[in-house]
């Protein structure tokens, strides 16, 4: 569909909400005022009543969020296409806080990192003894590289100091594949054939301590942290989980939404605390705000998207490993005025 087709057709159907809205509000008042103006004892209002206007309150709200994040996030927005070095495909993204981006998938043994203009500035040869292709990638709270090699059931730590340069973390792991690190500098790993998360803490000698797991999952493959301290994972074929800081259970994001994936695959959160997730099955993104309703901000122009990853700048990194690309999308209107809950704190001024 034209662009610019499609941008009308999104204008009225927001214009179309707007006006729902308008009545929704207007019928909602016109069923409220007689209510609070009733004599004492509130005359003839009855508990069904009080249930029907709240019903209609919780409504109009949820709307005035969907029309609010139709406002804030911007849809299909390609703004950058990055070739990476090789062939094969694009499966693993890392944006760090400098504007840097660590990319590797399957398009050889090795890692890039890529500066803000989306150039290669250095790249991490995967050879120990023999090469090895790096599912995942994060980096530590001490400012190492960390990969997972689910072939050889190990995480790896880059140092270039050391020869060879990468080091094998101890540690108990079946099938490394997603890695992450939250936000009090603990590492995560999803265990894919195991249906697990390992939670630990590394020092500086790169030794584990205080291991902790989350079991019951299916096929776990990539994970992110959350602002709020917990982490999100995507099952392969099923959903994605939320899990808070404590590794409880926090919910689903099928049944929160009551959203049908195909295959999510990669994960990412913004500092809004809107979860992101790359449908493999689907060709989609599509974001999860914490209020409203979810919002396809890529639905068009990807091949097979595996590792995305998202900037503060509302820039939002896909790595398509069918076109063995990198693609940015703008898909937030503003920057975050500020790193910490923005909408409760408002936006930038203009």
């Amino acid at each position: 569909m034209d662009s610019s087709l499609e941008f009308s057709r999104q204008k009225e159907d927001l214009v179309r909400t707007v006006r729902s809205l308008q009545v929704a509000s207007q019928n909602t008042l016109q069923k409220t005022v007689p209510l609070l103006s009733s004599h004492p004892g509130l005359g003839l209002l009855k508990p069904s009543h009080v249930q029907q206007l709240s019903k209609k309150t919780t409504q109009v709200c949820r709307d005035l969020e969907d029309v609010g994040n139709l406002i804030l996030f911007r849809q299909d927005e390609l703004t950058q296409k990055i070739s990476v070095p090789g062939k094969g495909g694009v499966s693993s993204l890392h944006w760090c806080s400098d504007g840097t981006l660590y990319v590797g998938g399957d398009n050889g043994p090795y890692i890039h990192l890529l500066n803000s203009h989306g150039k290669p500035t250095q790249t991490f040869h995967c050879y120990d003894d023999v090469p090895f292709f790096p599912d995942s990638a994060t980096v530590t709270r001490f400012g190492a590289l960390a990969v997972t090699d689910i072939a050889e059931g190990i995480v790896r730590i880059y140092s270039p100091n050391s020869h060879p340069p990468w080091i094998k973390v101890g540690g108990h792991f079946k099938s490394p594949k997603g890695i992450a690190m939250d936000s009090s500098g603990r590492i995560l790993v999803a265990e894919y054939t195991s249906g697990e998360v390992q939670a630990f803490h590394m020092d500086r000698a790169h030794r584990i301590h205080g291991v902790k797991k989350v079991s019951g999952l299916q096929g776990p493959q990539y994970i992110c942290s959350t602002p709020d301290g917990g982490f999100a994972v995507s099952e392969e074929c099923r959903d994605v989980k939320l899990f808070t800081s404590n590794l409880k259970l926090a919910g689903s994001l099928s049944e929160t939404y009551r959203h049908e994936f195909g295959n999510p695959s990669g994960i990412c959160s913004d500092p809004e605390g809107n979860v992101l997730v790359a449908d493999v099955q689907k060709r989609n993104i599509t974001l999860f705000p914490p209020n409203g309703s979810p919002i396809c901000i890529v639905s068009q122009g990807l091949s097979e998207p595996v590792g995305i990853a998202c900037s503060p700048f509302g820039l939002l990194y896909v790595g398509d490993t069918g076109d063995n690309c990198v693609k940015v999308f703008k898909y937030r209107a503003k920057p975050y005025y500020t790193p910490t809950s923005p909408r409760r704190s408002g936006e930038a001024p203009s």
